[in-house]
């Protein structure tokens, strides 16, 4: 593993106020803080007796493990570390921490306390930063007791048990559409792709730039009036560049993040970019051309004059605004699907690249 993906994951422990060290005890990096200590250990491709090997080692020892691959676990490792309580993070668990690590970031409130539960849940690891606290029960006050004789003892009412709270979403403030479709349903939307064995779904959120404008303008031309007037929303995508009509939903400020990898993809189009290209596409969609006839003697001549509006006629809003796409993925193939409206999209919605 390069020391890049080292650091990387050095970040994000320290996001949650972790002090990191380098390798002991046949680790690759120690993560610690008051009531936590975490061996972190990065694999390629261990096998269940590799990792044995090294858990063995670790008996009696309170320090927790966690291995981490860029590739999978195969079902034996997968078996072997829950019986020992071992934390996993495939690649997609990785990059799901790392997305959540970096919009901690963005966030104002308080990490939290405990980045490890005591179920050995990593997956929302990050998303605990979100996660709007439940105050604990109250222990139930003991009933009044009358006087008794010294050598009997008071009876006491058993306190009713409370139920638990329940879990609450996790969210993360973003400035976006709302999800609607669920990962089951885009699964079946995939078709083929959808039906294979080794199918995999992950979110997108694709940053886009939206703007509103409205025109109005009379050209004149010798005794005519030409209108030019119009008004509208369409988005940018602020990866690839394209533009389309904007969603008819209202975003939203938070998002409610269902229980899948997911990712928000950075902008590449600065909003200045993004500007000039709204203003262009405006001005293309609308100008007219005119054909005016006539005669000059004999002769008759046809003349064709073009009528564009000018970029200060324009009045215009500009917001970043991210969408959700599920993205389903098999050896069958691969399909992008709007998290809001179920459409699938008929391009990748990013540049096209992807790391394997």
């Amino acid at each position: 593993m390069s020391n890049n993906l080292l650091n990387v994951i050095k970040e994000v422990f320290s996001t949650y106020n972790y002090s990191v060290s380098a390798s002991q005890q046949g680790f690759d990096l120690i993560a610690e803080k008051p009531g936590n200590r975490v061996g972190i250990k990065l694999v390629d491709d261990a096998s269940a007796d590799d990792l044995k090997t090294l858990l063995d080692g670790l008996k009696g020892n309170d320090i927790k493990v966690l291995f981490i691959t860029m590739a999978s676990f195969s079902d034996e490792v997968k078996k072997l570390c829950g019986q020992r309580d071992v934390l996993l993070w495939d690649r997609a668990e990785l990059e799901r921490q790392i997305g959540k690590a970096v919009l901690s970031g963005c966030d104002t409130a308080a990490p939290p306390k405990d980045l490890i539960r005591p179920s050995g849940d990593f997956s929302s690891l990050t998303g605990e930063l979100y996660a709007r606290s439940t105050p604990s029960p109250q222990k139930p006050m003991p009933d009044k007791v009358d006087a008794v004789e010294a050598d009997e003892e008071p009876v006491k009412k058993k306190a009713k048990a409370r139920p638990a709270p329940e879990p609450e979403g996790v969210a993360i403030p973003l400035h976006a559409i709302p999800i609607r479709i669920k990962a089951s349903d885009a699964v079946k939307i995939s078709g083929a792709i959808g039906r294979a064995e080794d199918v995999e779904v992950s979110l997108k959120f694709i940053p886009f730039w939206k703007y509103s404008y409205s025109l109005d303008v009379q050209s004149k031309y010798r005794d005519l009036t030409i209108p030019l007037s119009s008004k509208g929303s369409k988005i940018i995508n602020a990866i690839n560049k394209q533009i389309s009509p904007a969603p008819a939903a209202d975003p939203v400020e938070s998002v409610e993040l269902p229980d899948a990898p997911y990712n928000v993809e950075e902008s590449v189009v600065t909003q200045e970019e993004a500007n000039a290209m709204a203003i262009k596409n405006i001005i293309e969609e609308n100008t007219k051309t005119v054909r005016f006839k006539g005669t000059q003697g004999e002769a008759a001549i046809v003349e064709h004059k073009k009528f564009q509006p000018r970029p200060q006629d324009i009045e215009m809003s500009m917001e970043l605004l991210y969408i959700p796409f599920w993205a389903v993925r098999s050896h069958k193939g691969y399909m992008e699907i709007n998290a809001y409206d179920g459409k699938p999209t008929k391009m990748p919605i990013d540049d096209g690249a992807e790391i394997l």
